[in-house]
C-alpha cells in the first residue's frame, strides 16, 4: 500500500447518503472537512494547495444548490481523488499526497 502523507477522514457522515443526509448535506460537510485540513495542507503540501482549493471550490455548488445531482457529484470528486493520489516520489508504491478514508475507521490507512 502507498505511503499516504495525511489523512482525510470522511467515513464519519459519508455513507449517511442518501438515508440521513441529503446530496448537499454531504457536500456542505465535505467542504468544512477539507478547509478544516486545509492549513495543514497549505503547510506541509505548499505547492499542492491550488489544486486543493479547487477541489473544494468545485464541491461548493453541491452545498448550495439542493438540485445537485450525484453524478456531477461523483465527477467532482474525481478531482479531489486525482489530488490525493499525486506521487511524491518516484518509488513503486511510494509517497502519495493523501488517504482519503471514505469507509472505515480511523486506522485505515
Amino acid at each position: 500500500m502507498a505511503n499516504w502523507q495525511m489523512n482525510i477522514e470522511l467515513n464519519d457522515f459519508w455513507h449517511k447518503y442518501p438515508g440521513e443526509l441529503s446530496l448537499q448535506q454531504v457536500a456542505q460537510k465535505l467542504i468544512e472537512r477539507l478547509n478544516s485540513v486545509k492549513p495543514e495542507v497549505a503547510k506541509r503540501f505548499p505547492d499542492y494547495l491550488d489544486e486543493f482549493s479547487e477541489c473544494i471550490e468545485d464541491l461548493e455548488p453541491f452545498a448550495e444548490d439542493p438540485d445537485m445531482d450525484i453524478d456531477s457529484f461523483d465527477y467532482a470528486l474525481e478531482a479531489l481523488y486525482d489530488w490525493a493520489d499525486i506521487k511524491l516520489d518516484d518509488e513503486w508504491n511510494g509517497k502519495k499526497l493523501c488517504w482519503i478514508n471514505t469507509f472505515g475507521s480511523s486506522d485505515t490507512q
